[in-house]
C-alpha cells in the first residue's frame, strides 16, 4: 500500500527505535540475570534517540516496558501506521510471526470500521498483516473464543473498546477482563495446583479464584489473565484519554511487552517517538486547506435560513465542478454539507431553537430531494451502514447537533453550517475536523475542491476564528492555524507578513540558489523534472530473477517454515506440549494472486500494463522454482521480496540516469534570474503571529516563526548566530515557494537552512544545510540526501555551477559560490564552526 513521505519517515523512525530497543532489552536481561540489576532499558533507548523521557512504566510482573506515542493529526492515517507498527514490531522486536496484539479503540464507529476493514482479506491493510503473519492472521473481538493454539499458530489482533481501561473505579475497569470461559487452554487443569503455583510465581498479578471463593491458589480462566500471560503488544488509539494514573495502572496490569499510543493531542508527560505536523499533512495533500469562514450578512444576523440558502448554492457550485472533474479524470466526489442545529430530541421541537426537523423541512422547501438529506443524532442515524463514498449514495446534506464530533470520517464533507451561537458553541471545535480530510488524499487541482468552508449565523468573527483554531489544535493541526481565511474582508491578527530586512537587500545577488536544468542541443533550457527526465528512462524489464535470489528466498522461507508453518504447537489432553506436523493446513490457492502482485508492482511501475506483464512473467517463473504449497503459504512474503529487489533496481537506475545526463552535459547545475528556470529567496512570507520576540540578529527576514522550529533547528539557529563570519541565514520551509532540490528520486529535498558567509562586506559562500538526528545517519534516505548535496558542493568546487542571467538586474552578477552539506546533530557545532572558519 502506498505510503506518504511522512508516513515512510515515521515507519523508518519506528524501525530504528524497535531495533535499538530489542538490543537494549537483551542487555537488560543479561544484567538482571548476572548482576541482579534492574535496568531501565526503555529510558536508555529513548535517550539514545533523542526522545524526551518522562514515562517509565513497569508491567504487572515488575518488568520495564516501552510506552511511546505517535502524534498523528486527524486525517494522518492512524490505521495504516498502526498496521505498519505491528509489522515492524513482529519482525524487529518480537522476531516471530505469531503472538497477541491488543488494539484499543476510542469509539464504536472506529471500532466497527477497523474490525471490518481488517477482516476483509482483500483489503490492502489486511494483506499487509497477512504478509507479516505468513497469511495467518486472526481478527477477534472481546467475547470471542481465544485459545493458546491461536497465539502459537497465528498473529491474533484482539479489539477492545477504550472504556475497558478508562473506568474511574479500578474494580469496574478490571471487571471487563474477568469474563470466564473460552480461555482454559492458557492455564493448567484445576487439579494441577502445582502448575498453578508455578504460573502464579512467574506471573504474580494473575486474577485468582481464591479472591472470591476462598479456593487457594487457583487461577481464574479469564480474558484478562489470558492477556497477562501472553505479554502482548498493546496499541491504544487516543491514548490521551487513558493516561490517568488509574488507567495507566490498568494497562500496566495487562503485562504488555510494548505499548504504542496514537494521539492527535498527546499530553506533556508522554514519550513522543514520532510527531507528525499539520504542515506535513498539507504538503502531502491530506487536508482541504485553506479553510474559509463565511460570516453572515450584518443585516441578516441570526438568519439561519439565509445561511442554508447560501450553503445550497455553494454546494451545488462545488458539485458542478466535481462533475467536470469526473468527466476529465474519472475521480468521483459528491460534496456534502454538514448542518449543525440547536436541538434534536423528539420533545425539543417548537421550543424556540432550530430543530433538526426544521432544517430538513426547509431544505425540502428549497427543492432538495428528501433522499439527499440525512439526520445523525443520538437517537436517529440515517447514515448507519451507508457507504457515503458510493456513487449510488444520494446523501448531500447531513444534519446533526454533536453526534459527528468523533469517530466519523467522510472526506466528501466540504461545508459546515453552524446555526448555534458560536460564542457559546463548544461542539464546533470538534466538528471542524469533519470537513478537513482531502478526498483520496490527493489534490484535485481545482482550488474550490481542495479547500473547506464554514458558515455561521450568530456570533462574532473573533469567536468563530478562535473556535476554528481550537478545532485545529484538537485535531493535532495547531501548526496550520494560519491557514484560516475570513471571507468578506474581515481581519485577523493570527497572521503576520514578514519581509527581507532592508540591511540585507544589498546582497540580493546571493538570493539565487542553484537548481538542475536540462539543456537541449539548441542550448534551450528548462527545469529538470523527475517525471519527464528520469521516470520514462527507467526500464525495470532489465530486472530478472537470478538463481542466487531464488536460493536466498528459499533459504529464508525454509527458516520461516520451520518456525511457523511446518510445525504446530498444541497442548494435548494431559496438558503436555506436543508438536505436530502441519501437513493438513494450507492457505489456499486464492492467496496466489496476480492482481495483488500487479498492485505492488504498479507502485513502482507507472504503466499498469507493464506492471501486470512483469508480475505475470515473474509469477510464471516462481511457479517453476517453488512447490505449489510453498508458494501458497509464502506468497505475500515472496512478492514483498520481489518488490524490494525491484525497488533496489529502480533506485540504481535513477541514479545512473541522472549521472549520465550530467556527464553528457544535458543536465547542468545553475543559478538563474529567470523565474521560470531558477529559484530566488521570496521577498516576503506570511507567518503565524505570536507574542514571542525574535531572538536572532542575523535572520534574513524581519521576524521568525520560532514556535514552528523544533529543538534541533533552534540549536542550529543559535550556533549560526554565534559565528563571526555569518552575514545572514534563514530557515527553509517545505512548500511550493521555498528552496527545493530535485535529485534523481521523485521527492524533492527541502534543506533545513540557508546561511551566507561573509568576506569583508561581500559574500564568500552561501551554505545550504541539512541537519539530521544521529539515529537517522546511515539510513537510505539520509545517504541519498547526502549524495545529492555533496554533488552540489563538488560541482561548485569544480567551477561548474552555471550562471543564467537574461534580464537586467540592479547588480552586476549572480553569485554561484554555493555549497551544500548534511551533518548529524551530534556534529552540528563543530561542522558549522569548520564551515565558517
Amino acid at each position: 500500500m502506498y505510503l506518504k513521505e511522512y508516513q515512510k519517515s515515521s515507519v523508518d523512525r519506528l524501525r530504528t527505535y524497535l531495533t535499538l530497543a530489542k538490543e537494549e532489552k537483551k542487555r537488560a536481561i543479561q544484567a538482571k540475570e548476572t548482576l541482579q540489576i534492574d535496568h531501565n532499558w526503555p529510558e536508555v533507548t529513548d535517550t539514545a534517540l533523542g526522545i524526551a523521557h518522562y514515562d517509565s512504566p513497569k508491567n504487572g510482573i515488575s518488568d520495564y516496558y516501552p510506552r511511546v506515542v505517535m502524534k498523528i493529526p486527524t486525517g494522518g492515517g492512524k490505521t495504516i501506521l498502526a498496521v505498519e507498527a505491528i509489522r515492524e514490531y513482529q519482525e524487529r522486536f518480537r522476531e516471530k510471526r505469531t503472538g497477541l496484539v491488543v488494539w484499543i479503540v476510542p469509539t464504536e464507529t472506529i471500532y466497527s470500521q477497523t474490525v471490518a476493514m481488517l477482516r476483509d482479506r482483500t483489503h490492502p491493510l489486511r494483506q499487509l498483516l497477512d504478509q507479516s503473519s505468513g497469511g495467518k492472521t486472526l481478527i477477534l473481538e472481546k467475547g470471542q473464543k481465544l485459545n493458546q493454539n491461536d497465539l502459537e499458530q497465528n498473529l491474533v489482533v484482539l479489539f477492545i473498546m477504550i472504556q475497558s481501561v478508562s473506568r474511574l473505579n479500578a474494580k469496574e475497569s478490571l471487571k471487563v477482563f474477568q469474563d470466564s470461559g473460552g480461555y482454559e487452554g492458557f492455564f493448567p487443569a484445576d487439579h494441577r495446583t502445582d502448575l498453578h503455583a508455578e504460573l502464579i510465581q512467574k506471573t504474580p498479578n494473575l486474577d485468582l479464584l481464591s479472591e472470591i471463593h476462598g479456593v487457594g491458589g487457583l487461577i481464574r480462566t479469564s480474558l484478562g489473565n489470558a492477556i497477562r500471560v501472553s505479554q502482548p503488544l498493546i496499541i491504544i488509539d487516543e491514548i490521551h484519554k487513558v493516561f490517568s494514573e488509574q488507567a495507566q495502572n490498568t494497562i500496566n496490569g495487562l503485562n504488555p511487552e510494548f505499548v504504542l499510543g496514537l494521539s492527535a493531542t498527546p499530553t506533556d508527560r508522554m514519550n513522543l517517538l514520532i510527531q507528525i505536523t499539520g504542515l506535513q499533512l498539507k504538503d502531502e495533500e491530506m487536508v482541504k486547506l485553506d479553510l474559509h469562514i463565511i460570516p453572515p450578512h450584518t443585516e441578516r444576523e441570526n438568519d439561519w435560513k439565509d445561511m442554508i440558502r447560501n450553503i445550497q448554492n455553494h454546494r451545488d457550485s462545488l458539485e458542478k465542478k466535481a462533475k467536470k472533474l469526473k468527466v476529465s479524470t474519472g475521480v468521483y466526489i459528491r460534496p456534502i454539507a454538514l448542518i449543525q442545529v440547536e436541538s434534536t430530541g423528539k420533545d425539543q421541537r417548537g421550543r424556540g431553537n432550530v430543530h433538526s426537523l426544521d432544517a430538513k423541512d426547509f431544505l425540502v422547501e428549497l427543492g432538495i430531494n428528501p433522499d439527499e438529506i440525512a439526520i445523525k443524532t443520538s437517537t436517529q442515524n440515517d447514515i448507519e451502514d451507508i457507504n457515503l463514498f458510493s456513487s449510488d449514495c444520494e446523501i448531500r446534506y447531513i444534519i446533526t447537533k454533536q453526534a459527528l464530533q468523533e469517530g466519523w470520517d467522510c472526506s466528501f464533507a466540504y461545508i459546515l453550517g453552524v446555526i448555534p451561537n458560536v460564542n457559546s458553541n463548544t461542539a464546533i471545535t470538534q466538528l471542524i475536523g469533519r470537513i478537513l480530510r482531502q478526498p483520496l488524499a490527493k489534490k484535485t487541482g481545482i482550488s474550490e475542491l481542495d479547500e473547506s468552508y464554514v458558515y455561521y449565523t450568530k456570533g462574532n468573527t473573533r469567536e468563530i476564528l478562535d473556535k476554528v483554531v481550537t478545532g485545529f489544535e484538537k485535531e493535532g493541526l495547531g501548526d496550520l492555524a494560519g491557514k484560516v481565511q475570513i471571507a468578506g474582508g474581515a481581519t485577523t491578527t493570527r497572521k503576520k507578513l514578514v519581509k527581507i530586512r532592508d540591511d540585507f537587500k544589498k546582497h540580493a545577488y546571493a538570493f539565487y540558489l542553484p537548481v538542475w536544468l536540462m539543456v537541449n542541443s539548441k542550448k534551450k533550457k528548462r527545469r529538470f523534472s523527475y517525471s519527464v527526465d528520469i521516470l520514462p528512462r527507467i526500464n525495470l524489464e532489465k530486472f530478472s530473477i537470478q538463481k542466487d535470489w531464488i536460493a536466498r528466498v528459499q533459504s529464508s522461507i525454509s527458516e520461516i517454515t520451520r518456525e511457523v508453518n511446518t510445525y504446530r504447537v498444541t497442548i494435548d489432553p494431559t496438558r503436555q506440549i506436543r508438536e505436530e506436523i502441519e501437513g493438513t493446513i494450507a492457505i489456499g490457492a486464492d492467496h496466489i494472486s496476480l492482481e495483488y502482485a500487479t498492485r505492488r508492482y504498479h507502485e513502482l511501475i507507472p504503466n499498469a500494463f507493464l506492471a501486470r506483464k512483469l508480475a505475470r512473467d515473474h509469477l510464471t517463473l516462481l511457479e517453476q522454482e517453488f512447490t505449489k504449497s510453498v508458494l501458497h503459504e509464502n506468497f505475500g512474503y515472496i512478492v514483498s521480496e520481489l518488490y524490494k529487489s525491484l525497488e533496489i533496481e529502480r533506485i540504481q537506475q535513477e541514479e545512473e540516469i541522472f549521472l549520465e545526463l550530467t556527464m553528457a552535459g544535458e543536465l547542468v547545475l545553475a543559478v538563474s534570474s529567470d523565474s521560470q528556470l531558477g529559484w530566488q529567496v521570496p521577498e516576503k512570507d506570511e507567518i503565524v503571529a505570536t507574542d514571542r520576540v525574535n531572538p536572532y540578529n542575523y535572520y534574513l527576514f524581519t521576524d521568525v516563526e520560532i514556535h514552528g522550529m523544533n529543538e534541533l533547528e533552534l540549536q542550529v539557529g543559535d550556533t549560526l548566530e554565534r559565528q563571526e563570519k555569518i552575514l545572514w541565514w534563514f530557515r527553509n520551509k517545505s512548500g511550493r515557494n521555498w528552496y527545493s532540490i530535485q535529485g534523481w528520486k521523485k521527492g524533492k529535498i527541502y534543506p533545513d537552512f540557508v546561511a551566507a558567509k561573509k568576506d569583508g562586506d561581500r559574500i564568500d559562500v552561501v551554505y545550504v544545510l541539512e541537519s539530521k538526528g544521529s539515529h537517522l545517519i546511515g539510513n537510505s534516505d539520509t545517504i541519498y540526501k547526502e549524495k545529492v548535496l555533496n554533488l552540489i558542493t563538488e560541482t561548485k568546487k569544480q567551477g561548474k555551477i552555471k550562471k543564467h542571467q537574461e534580464q537586467s538586474l540592479p547588480f552586476p552578477d549572480l553569485n554561484n559560490s554555493v555549497e551544500a552539506y548534511l551533518f548529524p546533530d551530534t556534529n552540528r557545532e563543530s561542522k558549522i564552526r569548520e564551515l565558517f572558519q
